[in-house]
């Protein structure tokens, strides 16, 4: 039943993202192209400016994108599960955990591929803007592509370099962060909807007042175990110059990582007993 919950689920919801996505998209080649228009040099002032702000739209367009995906979910989880959709949710042959789960993946799966997204505008973004800067019918492009190729060649030769060790168990780092970052901000969406709940007459205030105490508390906490960390870390850069700052910052990744799973946990166990036992649609 959980299968059939999720191919629900994600044929429901994927036109909203991908519409985002798409429009994330157009203004990545937008913001790239206005390099290769002669904007830039115009004595009038209009002209440049309008091509900072269709960088700045890019920019904002990829913040919108991230905190646009949440709220989408967020706002359809409320839908969903506490006003008149409610009734029908609730009546489903399946499980607060099958149902919940449900929701918990879609909303990671999506948030997932929405920073992936931002990602692609970026690499689109400078792809676009590479082109637009080189002159038509001259040895520029050709210099460039040297100058990549030589960058590629030099990657494996630096990645050996003292300079960078550590550099792995870095790169595992980050990758755990951002899963369990992904996990910890569907389920603090999800988990601020559900405690909002409690306040009867003012659910949504309540949510969004649920959101930035777990965003605190959860700050507070990165702070208390983290610090203690860096600055062990810092003393020993001082006591041993050999070591890497990619080793320096691996262990609070780690950490950081940590909390967001406990936290992510913490809330999914609260959330499915607020659904189970003081549930209250609308």
């Amino acid at each position: 039943m959980l299968g059939k919950l999720l191919k629900h689920e994600w044929k429901a919801v994927w036109k909203v993202p991908m519409l985002m996505f798409g429009v994330l998209m157009i203004m990545a080649v937008l913001a790239g192209l206005t390099f290769s228009l002669p904007i830039w040099d115009s004595e009038w002032i209009g002209l440049p400016l309008s091509g900072v702000m269709l960088l700045l739209m890019f920019y904002f367009s990829m913040i919108g994108v991230t905190v646009g995906v949440s709220i989408y979910f967020a706002v359809r989880y409320y839908k969903n599960m506490f006003t008149d959709e409610g009734y029908l949710t609730h009546t489903l042959p399946v499980t607060t955990h099958q149902l919940l789960i449900s929701k918990v993946i879609t909303m990671c799966g999506w948030e997932l591929i929405a920073s992936l997204a931002v990602i692609l505008s970026l690499i689109l973004f400078g792809w676009v803007t590479v082109l637009s800067l080189i002159p038509k019918d001259s040895s520029f492009a050709r210099e460039v592509l040297e100058a990549f190729g030589e960058l590629f060649r030099a990657i494996p030769e630096l990645w050996r370099s003292p300079e960078f060790r550590g550099i792995n168990g870095f790169g595992a780092s980050i990758v755990v962060m951002m899963i369990t970052s992904v996990f910890s901000n569907a389920m603090v969406m999800i988990g601020s909807v559900n405690l909002g709940q409690m306040v009867r007459r003012h659910r949504i205030l309540g949510a969004v007042g649920a959101y930035f105490a777990i965003q605190m508390v959860m700050q507070i906490a990165t702070t208390l175990f983290v610090m203690p960390v860096m600055m062990m870390q810092i003393e020993a850069i001082d006591y041993y110059m050999e070591v890497s700052p990619f080793a320096v910052m691996t262990p609070m990744y780690y950490i950081m990582a940590v909390i967001f799973l406990a936290v992510g946990i913490g809330l999914y166990f609260l959330s499915e007993y607020l659904i189970r036992r003081q549930l209250e649609l609308e």
